[in-house]
């Protein structure tokens, strides 16, 4: 909740909003990534989050500011063939492929590559210094909540995954999901091109949020995450009745980025309907809302949420299950 509002806040503030919520997407980034009981056992998932964040952010100024957007999908598809080494790295890349299409986008070259990245990493320092000095003072407190350091490492080491990451590379299941998620983001191309200046690359950000490497019984799983992205959208679309203040909007995400981490366990479609919205006021924090603007988003998620089902994850199932 703090990772996320206070620089926000501290953007609005000194009338910076670009540059806040640019480090508040590195505490998005850090937030909910520490998985695991103990310090050990979250530290991994934070540095994972941390450095796909990182180079996310830096790969995608790069694509936008040169001008290389045509090579995003080719590292893309690179970064979702990684993820299959481990479960940490397919977290890990998956956020690696959001924050860079994001960053691809949220500057339009105005903003400077380096920069970008280090009000990144300065956001995500933020969160990730809170969570120690919490961590110690609740052990202080409530010792009983705060499991105790067992400083047991890994069961696999990073070298053991790799090896057999590289003989699994010959076998056409490891490879289904980088096709699927390419075929996708190139389909959210072309309705980006035919339809230019119409939030398109939020397609892309919802093909990414709904399709999953999990193919197995993923589809019921995958519409839940259809409807609440969806209903998240049309959730940030009541603000248009009344235009908040920037301070009560600072509270609503204070507050949503506390929900998030409880729905997430509880009710993922909730999760889904939560974390939607969360995203879009921390993009547009500052801007002038419209009508335009909800139906273009609402447009997009649903063109998005379309394109994941039918190319992500029909007839998928089959092909994989006869070409094993």
């Amino acid at each position: 909740m703090l990772g996320l509002a206070i620089p926000v806040a501290a953007g609005f503030m000194t009338g910076q909003p670009g540059p806040g919520m640019v480090a508040s997407l590195g505490g998005l980034a850090l937030s909910g990534d520490g998985r695991g009981e103990t310090f050990h056992e979250q530290l991994p998932g934070l540095i994972y989050a941390l450095t796909a964040g990182f180079l996310a952010m830096l790969t995608g100024s790069v694509l936008d500011t040169y001008g290389l957007q045509s090579y995003g999908i080719p590292v893309i598809a690179a970064a979702a063939l990684i993820g299959s080494i481990s479960k940490p790295m397919a977290r890990a890349t998956t956020q690696f492929i959001i924050f860079t299409i994001i960053s691809a986008n949220i500057s339009k070259g105005e903003s400077h590559t380096i920069g970008v990245a280090i009000l990144f990493l300065l956001g995500a320092a933020w969160p990730a210094g809170l969570f120690l000095v919490l961590r110690l003072l609740f052990r202080a407190i409530l010792p009983a909540l705060v499991p105790a350091d067992t400083g047991k490492s890994a069961q696999y080491t990073m070298k053991q995954y790799l090896r057999r990451w590289m003989r699994t590379l010959t076998h056409l299941q490891v490879w289904h999901y980088t096709f699927r998620i390419t075929l996708c983001l190139a389909a959210a191309e072309v309705f980006d091109w035919l339809w230019p200046s119409h939030h398109g690359y939020w397609v892309a950000v919802t093909v990414v949020i709904v399709v999953q490497r999990d193919l197995q019984a993923a589809l019921p799983r995958a519409i839940r995450r259809a409807a609440g992205t969806t209903l998240g959208v049309m959730l940030i679309s009541l603000r248009m009745l009344r235009e908040p203040s920037n301070w009560a909007v600072i509270a609503v995400i204070a507050a949503m980025a506390a929900l998030r981490l409880i729905l997430i366990e509880t009710n993922y479609l909730i999760y889904a309907a939560i974390q939607t919205p969360l995203v879009i006021l921390l993009l547009e924090f500052g801007q002038e809302s419209s009508w335009v603007v909800v139906m273009d988003r609402l447009a997009a998620t649903f063109a998005g949420c379309g394109l994941a089902i039918v190319l992500g994850y029909l007839g998928w199932s089959s092909l994989f299950r006869t070409s094993a």
